[in-house]
């Protein structure tokens, strides 16, 4: 059963991959954070250990700052869920949101589908008496039971309308048909690899969508960060301290090189332009 909920739950995965370009309307801010925090909760399990609540940091404005609480809050409130029952959750949210807001025939057909592929195995339970009917039936059509004689006691004995011989060559027929419906060793082998492979892939598509989701909020993460009046100050700083230490070695080097040459006139000019320096920084800084 879990199996299938994954499956399903990768098919809604594409599904809201799809829709933004069939032009449908997006549904206001609390569905969607609804359904982020069900998604989080069917990938990663429990906030707790995974993201720590936001708090006002140096370049995160106060709309953002709001918007990222609203998520934590959003995954938090799923917290305790298992990710079978999140993956359910949200695929049944998703499918009644988008039957809201779903604008557009292509939005309509693909929430259509999805909610056909759901409706398939969202009521299926494993069932331990429906074989059991058909045995009683074929039990009773064999044999019948004999009411016991009145003076007589205990239970009552189970009687067959065939001979010994009859019954003898039924249950060997009986057991021919079971040999020949049993699957082989080969067959059952088969069987079980393909169910990995599904599984493999399903945990592989599932694990996929969590990755790109995480490198999608990384990068906006990193862009809103880089976009800060800090990290362009800095930016803008490390710029000016690279240059001088650039023309630093440059005119020290020119210096050198001058001074070889028993030419002072470039020192002269340097020794002037400190001295000028200091005076002015004499003037400007107050005194001791």
């Amino acid at each position: 059963m879990a199996d299938s909920v994954d499956r399903v739950f990768v098919h809604a995965l594409n599904t809201v991959k799809k829709i933004p370009k069939t032009g449908a309307s997006r549904p206001p801010p609390s569905d969607r954070l609804r359904l982020y925090g069900l998604y989080k909760q069917a990938m990663e399990g429990d906030v707790d250990g995974v993201m720590e609540q936001p708090i006002p940091v140096p370049g995160l404005t106060a709309d953002e700052l709001q918007r990222e609480r609203d998520k934590w809050h959003a995954w938090n409130s799923q917290k305790g869920l298992t990710r079978t029952e999140a993956k359910r959750r949200y695929v049944e949210a998703l499918i009644e949101t988008m039957h809201r807001y779903a604008t557009t025939s292509d939005a309509t057909e693909l929430v259509a589908e999805l909610e056909f592929v759901w409706n398939q195995i969202k009521h299926n339970a494993p069932s331990s008496s429906s074989s059991s009917p058909q045995a009683g039936g074929s039990a009773s059509a064999t044999r019948r039971f004999q009411q016991p004689l009145s003076g007589t006691e205990g239970p009552m004995k189970v009687l067959s309308p065939m001979s010994e011989h009859d019954e003898a060559e039924l249950r060997s027929q009986q057991q021919m048909g079971h040999e020949d419906d049993a699957p082989t060793d080969v067959e059952r082998s088969s069987s079980r690899w393909q169910k990995k492979m599904e599984r493999a892939m399903t945990n592989l598509s599932a694990e996929v969508a969590a990755l790109r989701e995480q490198i999608s909020t990384g990068r906006e993460w990193r862009s809103k960060k880089e976009r800060s009046f800090p990290a362009r100050f800095g930016w803008l700083a490390w710029l000016m301290m690279k240059h001088l230490v650039v023309d630093g070695v440059l005119l020290a080097l020119i210096l050198l090189w001058m001074r070889r040459r028993k030419d002072r006139r470039l020192e002269d000019l340097v020794r002037t332009a400190l001295k000028i320096g200091r005076e002015y920084v004499g003037k400007v800084l107050p005194s001791r």
